[in-house]
């Protein structure tokens, strides 16, 4: 198994049935959120979240440790919310525009990654970028299930379903670390116009 196949799984696999580890993931991206990572320490999570440091340390070693599961556990969150917002969709070209709408609407609106991009840009540019392959290939994977779904169903014709997926997960990871431009973002109907005209047509229909 690959390192972005494991992670893969780990996203998967990321929140803890234990409700004290959620307890302690709860504090740590309170946490993140209010102070940005590198401010936060291991011992300011313990207390807020009410527990002892050994409590914390026995199931998260290290800082590196909390923020891997801390980071995990929001994509999965942030996929399980699209999947239940486009799920729905039967046409392929209408989930893509919806996809699109939510995605980057819910992307702009997350607390965490925005303090992570405006305020700890040091720390997380690497991993946004010249290391971003994984993050690429979790959004990819995702949506390129989607693609196959409906064209086992006959609703799409023969496209790669993972390179066509990889070209809209590019741009949008684009538009995230470069948000001023003239593509809309926002959610209204210029973005499904822009999904419509621009996206829909990469699905060969």
């Amino acid at each position: 198994m690959s390192a972005s196949e494991a992670v893969r799984t780990r996203v998967r696999d990321s929140e803890p049935e234990e409700a004290l580890s959620r307890r302690v993931l709860d504090a740590a991206l309170g946490a993140f959120e209010e102070n940005g990572i590198q401010r936060t320490t291991m011992h300011g999570i313990a207390r807020r979240a009410g527990l002892g440091r050994a409590t914390v340390y026995r199931r998260y070693p290290d800082k590196d440790a909390m923020v891997s599961a801390v980071l995990l556990r929001e994509v999965r969150r942030f996929l399980e919310t699209v999947d239940e917002a486009v799920g729905r969709f039967t046409d392929p070209a209408e989930q893509i525009v919806e996809t699109y709408v939510v995605v980057m609407t819910g992307l702009r609106g997350h607390r965490l990654l925005n303090r992570l991009l405006t305020h700890d840009t040091r720390d997380v540019l690497p991993s946004m970028t010249v290391h971003a392959g994984t993050i690429l290939a979790i959004g990819r994977d995702f949506l390129a299930e989607k693609l196959r779904a409906h064209r086992r169903a006959g609703r799409l014709p023969v496209v790669d379903p993972d390179v066509t997926a990889e070209v809209y997960v590019r741009l949008v990871h684009s538009m995230l670390l470069t948000p001023d431009g003239g593509i809309p973002d926002t959610g209204d109907e210029r973005s499904r116009a822009f999904a419509r005209r621009q996206l829909v047509p990469l699905l060969g229909n």
